[in-house]
């Protein structure tokens, strides 16, 4: 007989959600303080090492992380029974949601950006711009409308997939016990494992909520991850475009 996984079986506790929320974040800080300067006395711009990072640092440490929880699950490596909240969906409910995710963010990032800006030169004004501005390094725009090029396929998809299939589709439906405030504290913590965006803390915290919030709601990650993507995307292209027309945005 074929025994049905429970997911209220599998809850992880608050202690480790903790670790396991920020260890990932930790060890990229750590990581972007020692390749950023050099990477940006090579003369490229702060964000190659950002997407670096993205590429050695949190895409490998999330699989093994997952394939090894898949491991303790299924005897093998695998993702099965890892990744929950993975209920189907309706077109018109993907849509729906979606939207409202979408506009939820935006509504939240557009006036808290010109804060995140105010609080980067008022409360850390005390760490090395290179730590905030990932065009530092050159005032090539024909060299960052590169980089923002890579960034949309790196930053736009496979960064937010892999934090969504983490923070959205492993670690929150593992905090059941915490009832309506999951989705709360799994956005804050999402929000704060950005340890190398602390001036935008407040925009990225009020995102994590409302990713937090939609995917636990309709027990579906991949709403998180279309509308992670999709923001991702829209940023790195915005970049790309303002690059290309030799203009460059404060970030």
């Amino acid at each position: 007989m074929k025994v049905v996984f429970d997911i209220n079986q599998d809850q992880i506790t608050f202690r480790k959600q903790f670790v396991y929320h920020f260890y990932v974040g930790a060890i990229f800080l750590i990581a972007y303080i020692v390749i950023g300067k050099p990477i940006i006395d090579l003369g490229y711009p702060g964000l190659v090492a950002l997407l670096v990072l993205e590429i050695c640092i949190l895409s490998p440490l999330v699989i093994i992380h997952l394939g090894w929880k898949g491991k303790q699950l299924n005897r093998k490596f695998s993702f099965r029974n890892v990744i929950a909240y993975t209920e189907k969906l309706s077109i018109g409910q993907y849509i729906k949601w979606s939207l409202i995710g979408f506009f939820g963010c935006l509504i939240i990032y557009i006036p808290l950006f010109p804060l995140g800006l105010y609080i980067k030169e008022n409360v850390f004004q005390w760490l090395p711009k290179w730590y905030f501005d990932p065009n530092f390094g050159t005032d090539d725009t024909g060299l960052i409308a590169n980089v923002f090029l890579f960034a949309i396929f790196i930053d736009g998809i496979l960064a937010p997939v892999l934090e969504e299939l983490f923070f959205r589709g492993y670690l929150l439906p593992r905090m059941a016990y915490l009832k309506k405030w999951a989705p709360i504290v799994n956005g804050i913590f999402f929000g704060l494992y950005h340890f190398w965006q602390p001036h935008n803390y407040l925009a990225i915290m009020g995102i994590g909520v409302v990713l937090s919030y939609i995917v636990w709601r309709k027990k579906n990650v991949y709403l998180g991850i279309f509308i992670h993507c999709t923001i991702n995307i829209i940023g790195a292209l915005g970049g790309y475009l303002a690059a290309t027309g030799g203009q460059i945005i404060p970030r």
